[in-house]
């Protein structure tokens, strides 16, 4: 079975080319470093908002890791 699917939703609304690039290489990066902890085979998608420009990498990585938390998407929750 496949790990997982992503996808990163990046709105023009949040800003130009550049700036949309960096928060889904971020987004990326952050689920590369969970990725041993995301229950398989599921598909994903985070939409990232004009409030994730302000915060740094470590409040994007606690935002990511509390949504899947809550989604019972983390291996430790899906018992």
């Amino acid at each position: 079975m496949e790990r997982f699917r992503l996808g990163v939703s990046v709105s023009k609304k949040v800003g130009n080319a550049v700036v949309r690039n960096r928060m889904r290489r971020l987004v990326k990066e952050i689920i590369r470093h969970h990725e041993t902890e995301i229950a398989e085979g599921l598909d994903m998608v985070f939409i990232v908002r004009k409030g994730a420009l302000s915060k740094d990498y470590a409040e994007l990585e606690k935002s990511a890791l509390h949504v899947l938390r809550k989604a019972k998407l983390l291996k430790a929750s899906r018992k």
